[in-house]
């Protein structure tokens, strides 16, 4: 793996984008697509990971397409033991599976990662409290991506990336084999996970009015895509006029973007703070005389960085 932002690896089938370091600019605007924001203010900005909405939505088109299996089988047979045998196996395996989501979902939020643009530094907090600071200019960022061969053409799958050397370690460089406290996201690779580096990016770089507000997508984009998807994949398999029925007369009136916005809403109405009193000594605002500066590398990547993307 290479160090530096802007190079790129890549094989026949596979794709790996360097963001950071340096955090040069993308070239895209920010966008926040997998509500990773949940906190921001003029000094500091948390972000953390919570997306079971796709999970949710598969579980419940599984468990509609079983219940119609359900209902053709009863209707069409008074066999009774073959009834058994077709509904007893969806039966265990749907509720293993909601339970197990319902578990998951019932999980508290890990505190998030808190990015503070004074101090040009990043509060790194483990679920046990245990916490410490990283340079701004140690993250690592890095867009992989894969494309996927399959019955209806190719898929590309992709993510974003964050590493953050461990405590102890902050001002070691990264290598290949080093250990490090790593966040993932999953917006699609390429361009999607450049806009959502940038929501970061620009907040350190620029400031808090260049990203979106916390949870500002919390039932959107990536919401309409993963219906939309869903929808393609049913037309192909029933037909236009079927998948229209099945759309709106089953999947609406159960799963509609209202509930879903309840039921995000609900899960993110108490994100925990970090409350260790360095933590919170380190969070407060400075005087701008105070505020660290890039380092003279940064600063020249930036500018022709800058100096590139106003080239095109």
């Amino acid at each position: 793996m290479t160090e530096h932002a802007g190079e790129v690896e890549q094989g026949l089938l596979w794709k790996q984008e360097h963001l950071a370091p340096l955090p040069i600019p993308t070239g895209q605007p920010p966008s926040d697509l997998m509500n990773i924001i949940w906190r921001k203010n003029e000094v500091y900005l948390d972000i953390g990971s919570f997306a079971m909405a796709a999970g949710w939505l598969t579980l419940h088109c599984l468990s509609v397409m079983f219940m119609a299996t359900f209902t053709w089988v009863a209707l069409t047979t008074s066999d009774r033991i073959g009834l058994a045998i077709v509904t007893l196996p969806m039966c265990v395996l749907m509720g293993t599976l909601w339970y197990l989501f319902i578990k998951q979902w019932h999980k508290p939020l890990t505190p998030p990662i808190r990015f503070n643009r004074q101090r040009r530094e990043i509060c790194i907090t483990e679920p046990d409290g245990n916490y410490w600071f990283v340079p701004w200019e140690r993250v690592y960022a890095i867009a992989p991506s894969v494309t996927n061969l399959g019955t209806y053409g190719a898929t590309k799958h992709g993510s974003l990336v964050l590493w953050f050397p461990l405590k102890g370690q902050e001002h070691e460089t990264y290598g290949p084999n080093k250990k490090g406290w790593v966040l993932m996201v999953n917006p699609g690779g390429g361009i999607s996970s450049m806009a959502q580096w940038e929501c970061i990016r620009s907040f350190m770089e620029e400031g808090p009015d260049a990203v979106p507000e916390p949870l500002e997508n919390i039932c959107g984009v990536s919401l309409k895509q993963i219906f939309r998807r869903e929808f393609e994949k049913s037309r192909q398999e029933r037909g236009l006029f079927l998948t229209v029925v099945w759309e709106i007369g089953i999947m609406f009136p159960v799963f509609n973007p209202m509930g879903a916005y309840w039921m995000m809403r609900k899960k993110f109405s108490h994100i925990p703070d970090l409350t260790a009193p360095e933590v919170v000594n380190w969070s407060k605002p400075l005087p701008p005389a105070q505020w660290a500066k890039r380092s003279p590398e940064l600063e020249k990547a930036i500018a022709e960085r800058e100096a590139e993307l106003a080239a095109v």
